[in-house]
C-alpha cells in the first residue's frame, strides 16, 4: 500500500527518513515540535524544502559563524541559491548564548561579512535536522561521536575539504601564542574557509549517495 503521507526530501539530498516526532516529542520534548514551525533570523537562504548544513566548533562564537557565512555568500552565487541553508553552532554548552567575538566581528565586517547575534549550543534537534554536519576542530569532532544516535545526516570533517597536507581542522583564534597577531590567525582561517567551502558547493551533489 502507498503511504500518501511520506515525507519528501529535498533532491539534494537522498537519505533515510528523519525521525518520527512522536519518536522526537519522547526523546527531547515538546519544544522540538513547536520550533518545526518557526523560522529562526539566519535561515536566508531556503525555502521550505531546503537542505541543511551545520558547521560545529568548540563555542560557536567565531569559527563557525565565520564558516557559515562564507559558504551562505558563495551559495548565494550558485545553482543551490533556496536549495541549501547554512547554520553554525557551539558544542560547549558554557559558551551559550555568548556574544558573537567582538575582535572577529569587526575584522569580518572589514572584508564584507556580517556576524551577528549570539552563539548557539547544538542540540539534538540541531543535528537531526541537519543533512551535513562539518566540524572545525577536535571537540566538534568528538561532540558528533558522542551523539552519533542523533544524526541521521553525514559528518564529514572540513579537513577533508582542503588540499592534502593541510591541517586536518580550523586553527583556534583564542589558543594562539603569546605575541601573534590576531589578524594573522583570520586572514588564515579565512584563506582555509573561502578555499574549503569552494570545494563543500562542488561537493554538495555527490556528498550523499
Amino acid at each position: 500500500m502507498t503511504n500518501k503521507n511520506k515525507t519528501k526530501f529535498p533532491p539534494l539530498f537522498t537519505k533515510k527518513p528523519q525521525v518520527e516526532d512522536v519518536i522526537m516529542k519522547k526523546s527531547i520534548g515538546s519544544d522540538y515540535l513547536e520550533s518545526k514551525s518557526k523560522k529562526p533570523l539566519d535561515h536566508r537562504y531556503q525555502n521550505q524544502n531546503s537542505s541543511t548544513i551545520l558547521f560545529l566548533s568548540k563555542r560557536g562564537m567565531s569559527r563557525s559563524p565565520l564558516a557559515r557565512e562564507v559558504l551562505r555568500e558563495q551559495i548565494s552565487q550558485s545553482p543551490f541559491f533556496g536549495k541549501c541553508q547554512v547554520t553554525s553552532r557551539g558544542v560547549t554548552k558554557a559558551y551559550d548564548h555568548c556574544p558573537i567575538d567582538g575582535n572577529l566581528r569587526t575584522y569580518a565586517d572589514k572584508i564584507g561579512y556580517f556576524l551577528q547575534g549570539y552563539s548557539r549550543f547544538a542540540t539534538v534537534p540541531d543535528l537531526a535536522q541537519a543533512d551535513l554536519i562539518i566540524p572545525l576542530d577536535h571537540e566538534s569532532e568528538d561532540f558528533t561521536r558522542v551523539y552519533h544516535t542523533s544524526i541521521i545526516g553525514i559528518v564529514r570533517p572540513f579537513g577533508i575539504f582542503l588540499p592534502t597536507g593541510s591541517l586536518p581542522f580550523l586553527d583556534d583564534p583564542y589558543e594562539r601564542n603569546d605575541g601573534t597577531d590576531a589578524s594573522d590567525i583570520y586572514d588564515q582561517i579565512v584563506l582555509s574557509l573561502k578555499l574549503g567551502c569552494s570545494k563543500i558547493l562542488k561537493a554538495i551533489p555527490s556528498l550523499i549517495a
